[in-house]
């Protein structure tokens, strides 16, 4: 192989290894969690890590705080998971408490995995996210 040829190679796998780490660190810049304080129906309250998720409608818990918290699914709602799974799960209600302020929120439950915020909960606390930063910022309701 010609010196050239080598060169050219070695700078298009420079610039392959450089494309995939600004696509990782972009992927995952935005992720981070925040403290939160979830209550169910019947008092039963624990101090959680969210993993703040836009992409996701509702706040998700997994089964087992689910019933820790002994939430009571109303009814059942379809989903999408963001592997691309579509599947029927629980849906219930759940007391939120973030950052001082307060809302009942509608939460699925998941089968397992990580505690979510997704995005019903934070427009209802009138929070939006700043993924550079990695933290909520209060946002002005909107009417109109």
């Amino acid at each position: 192989m010609r010196i050239e040829d080598r060169r050219s190679l070695l700078t298009t796998c420079v610039s392959l290894a450089n494309l995939q780490h600004a696509v990782l660190e972009s992927r995952f810049m935005g992720i981070f969690q925040v403290p939160a304080h979830l209550t169910g129906p019947t008092g039963r309250s624990q101090e959680v890590e969210l993993l703040v998720d836009t992409g996701a409608t509702f706040l998700v818990v997994p089964r087992s705080l689910a019933d820790r918290l002994e939430l009571r699914p109303s009814r059942t709602c379809d989903i999408q998971t963001a592997g691309g799974r579509e599947e029927s799960w629980p849906l219930a209600e759940v007391h939120l408490r973030l950052n001082g302020d307060e809302v009942t929120t509608r939460c699925l439950i998941a089968p397992e995995g990580p505690a979510l915020l997704g995005a019903v909960a934070l427009e209802s606390l009138l929070l939006a996210v700043d993924p550079i930063a990695k933290r909520l910022v209060p946002v002005k309701g909107f009417v109109g």
